[in-house]
């Protein structure tokens, strides 16, 4: 199922409360030779440059190497890993055929998806009101500026309250009555 409005192809995801992880469902399948499509948990990660699936789920795919590369991973900074072709399909079904991925360790996911995905398109992810809500785009259709559109709004702090003369919470170094307490 394909989404063919002008808007491009989009999805939102919202969960209630605060999220620690951004995860969702995605199709994957073989983009050599493999007629398997799993569907599996993948983590959209800004911090990686290659999109990444554990070796459990290249098994499952029967998925061939078509080459070998060095990723660094925190705890190994030169781990051999085998590179695989794939069909990766996101929430909204948009297929992305002949995506790169390279096997790695996973932990809570089954992918992890990098910045070769993400940069294709427009990501954002708000907090608001207790909330995080994720929306992806593709391709990218406009500039997405939180400072040049931003309002403020009056910012209540439900923490206990810095004293005057109690070092700033900031981390400065300073009282903060020297710092962010200044009148």
């Amino acid at each position: 199922m394909r989404n063919s409005s002008p808007q491009g192809h989009s999805f939102t995801v919202v969960h209630d409360g605060i999220a620690d992880a951004l995860i969702t469902p995605v199709l994957i399948e073989p983009a050599i030779g493999g007629e398997t499509i799993l569907e599996i948990n993948a983590l959209w990660d800004t911090g990686a440059t290659m999109s990444l699936v554990g070796r459990e789920i290249a098994e499952r795919l029967n998925l061939q190497s078509i080459s070998k590369t060095f990723i660094s991973t925190p705890s190994d900074k030169n781990a051999q890993s085998n590179i695989y072709v794939v069909n990766l399909h996101l929430p909204n079904r948009t297929l992305l055929a002949n995506v790169l991925v390279t096997e790695g360790v996973l932990s809570g996911c089954d992918m992890l998806i990098g910045m070769d995905v993400i940069s294709r398109g427009d990501f954002a992810v708000t907090n608001f009101s207790g909330r995080t809500v994720f929306s992806f785009r593709m391709p990218s259709l406009t500039t997405i500026d939180f400072g040049k559109h931003a309002y403020t709004e009056p910012f209540e702090n439900y923490g206990p309250k810095t004293g005057r003369n109690e070092p700033c919470p900031c981390g400065s170094g300073k009282k903060h009555k020297a710092c962010c307490g200044r009148n």
